[in-house]
């Protein structure tokens, strides 16, 4: 059995200096990966008032809030999830990973002043037709009590052995009763790089998309997230909540989409309540979903 391994930072590392890694590092190769038992661990963490407003901006919240993002607390994790990924006994190379699911749950508001114990983990893993997919756990508590944690799903694209379930129709998209549209410009992925510290190369320009396959540069997908816990949240009504979304399309720099969602409606009859709102991130001609999911309180 592998020893467990803990990792604690006294100071947040940087991400540009972990971008450089990434470029370099390579992936074991291995067929049968078992994710390592790696866990990162940073305390006494506090938000800088002016990253948040800045943050606040490019997404949309309440810039004059003395409460953090609903989102933003991911942010404060990132650098930790790299960590994870860049460690020597992680056998996937970090580049080229797709972030395909996020869901967070918040317990309580978050002041901007108060100090944040940060702790990221694998949490799970799983062979799918198209590779392998792996969970990010994160907690954080503020002397010992639990106010946010995150799981953050990431996929490996490999040949897999897995059976391939039958090819699925493609259905109507549902009808929702409202939609807003967002412009996004060019330079959207270098601001919200600044202030999240996601540099990622396919999400600054063209030309560094393209070396990685894309035909341009693309949002990021907890940009997206971001921009709709700002316009939903307060729709809702309530700190306490949880957010789940399904990044499902990239969406390509410039351009513009709609936020689709139902207020006091639910698209699974299963969990029929006034309390959440589901929604979709679509193209203007409604044909082409880019993100998927629901808020609801808890």
């Amino acid at each position: 059995m592998t020893q467990a391994i803990r990792m604690q930072f006294s100071a947040t590392p940087g991400t540009l200096g972990q971008y450089l890694r990434a470029l370099l590092a390579r992936g074991s190769g291995q067929r049968d990966i078992t994710m390592p038992d790696i866990e990162a661990l940073q305390v006494g963490v506090k938000a800088r008032p002016e990253r948040v407003a800045a943050y606040a901006g490019v997404c949309g919240f309440r810039s004059q809030s003395s409460l953090l993002p609903l989102t933003y607390p991911h942010v404060l994790a990132f650098p930790l999830h790299m960590e994870l990924m860049l460690h020597k006994h992680f056998p996937l190379a970090l580049m080229g990973l797709v972030h395909i699911r996020n869901d967070i749950t918040q317990y309580r508001a978050i002041r901007q002043e108060e100090k944040l114990d940060i702790r990221c983990h694998f949490s799970g893993s799983k062979q799918t037709d198209k590779g392998l997919e792996f969970d990010i756990h994160t907690e954080i508590t503020i002397g010992g009590e639990k106010v946010w944690e995150s799981v953050s799903t990431n996929l490996a694209r490999m040949r897999s052995s897995a059976t391939k379930g039958p090819r699925k129709e493609r259905t109507e998209l549902p009808a929702f009763a409202t939609a807003e549209r967002w412009t996004l410009n060019s330079d959207l992925g270098r601001r919200y790089a600044r202030v999240s510290g996601d540099s990622n190369p396919i999400h600054l320009y063209a030309l560094s998309a393209r070396l990685f396959g894309f035909k341009s540069h693309i949002a990021h997908g907890m940009w997206s997230k971001a921009r709709t816990a700002a316009a939903l949240q307060p729709l809702l009504g309530s700190d306490a909540c949880r957010l789940q979304v399904e990044f499902k399309l990239p969406v390509f720099l410039p351009s513009t989409v709609e936020l689709n969602y139902n207020l006091h409606e639910t698209l699974n009859p299963e969990t029929v309540t006034s309390s959440g709102i589901d929604f979709e991130l679509r193209n203007t001609q409604g044909d082409k979903v880019h993100m998927k999911g629901r808020i609801e309180k808890i």
